[in-house]
């Protein structure tokens, strides 16, 4: 039963047929919290401890930003990240121009341009492992059926991935995550969709579910570990590709399940699209002034 509806889940997200006269940019990453650091990133496995700002250097929450990929329309032309407040600390490939926008200091913000010169669906070429990506996280974020870009420079990825630490200027900035004086917590009168996990010994087992979910009441504890990829396809509304959400799992999954993370207990949700919005900005022109539609989906993550 739970198989069934799982496979439901993921169909449901499937989009409608593509217009190619439009362009359709997708994007997904996940926020963690947790009590030494905010990460807004793609990848768990990468160590908020380590260069190139070591824990006693931090004055800003570190931010990990997400994949993008591109679909419809083939195309060239300009892809920008607004970080509205915050600077980019890593990025793949790295851009074609990184400048900031600061109307003065001490405020930050930057924008990070890349030129994208064709798109295909040629996989050939793509290199087999990168500094800042293992080749197994790497073939994870392949898995969508995105174009393959060619940039500037020559070479070739499926996607465009940046790093960034965000600068926030008030306790909601991470609705519905509050940030506090001792520490970020979950708004109390938050009532949207979210998962909790628990440590159990030496496992790791789903707790509870909350919002409006067609798992509701049916996940527990020892209940089988191939559902959740269907949970984010319902969170996503039909926003994004199963693909997606299936690596976006496949991403985080070991992370969650191996309890790595400190506390007790993991609380998973999705951000409203004016959360994300806040953080940072993107925007596509293409050359032939394609239509471009844009599907943004980030989880929030925080142990306690």
């Amino acid at each position: 039963m739970l198989e069934l509806i799982f496979a439901a889940a993921l169909m449901d997200t499937v989009i409608a047929p593509v217009d190619f006269g439009t362009v359709y940019v997708h994007e997904w990453g996940a926020v963690t919290f947790t009590e030494e650091n905010i990460i807004f990133g793609a990848n768990p496995l990468t160590d908020p401890d380590s260069d190139p700002i070591a824990p006693y250097q931090w004055e800003e929450p570190v931010a990990r930003a997400p994949i993008v990929y591109f679909y419809g329309a083939e195309f060239s032309g300009t892809f920008t990240v607004t970080v509205h407040s915050g600077s980019f600390i890593e990025t793949l490939p790295y851009p074609d121009r990184l400048v900031s926008t600061s109307p003065m200091p001490p405020q930050q913000s930057f924008n990070a341009a890349w030129e994208i010169w064709e798109t295909t669906l040629n996989q050939e070429y793509l290199v087999e492992e990168y500094y800042c990506v293992s080749s197994d996280i790497l073939d994870i974020w392949r898995t969508p059926p995105s174009y393959v870009l060619t940039f500037n420079d020559g070479s070739q990825e499926k996607f465009i991935y940046y790093e960034c630490k965000l600068v926030p200027s008030s306790e909601n900035d991470f609705y519905p995550i509050l940030l506090q004086e001792d520490g970020a917590v979950l708004d109390p009168d938050y009532r949207g969709p979210a998962m909790w996990f628990v440590k159990d010994g030496e496992n790791v087992v789903m707790d509870r579910i909350m919002g409006d979910d067609p798992l509701q009441g049916i996940i527990t504890p020892d209940g089988p570990q191939n559902i959740y990829p269907g949970i984010l396809c319902d969170w996503a509304g039909g926003t994004m590709k199963s693909e997606e959400l299936v690596s976006m799992w496949d991403t985080w999954e070991g992370w969650i399940f191996d309890g790595s993370w400190s506390g007790d207990t993991l609380l998973i949700f999705p951000f409203p699209g004016s959360t994300i919005e806040g953080m940072t900005t993107i925007n596509l022109r293409t050359d032939n002034d394609h239509e471009v539609k844009y599907s943004r989906f980030y989880l929030g993550i925080l142990s306690y």
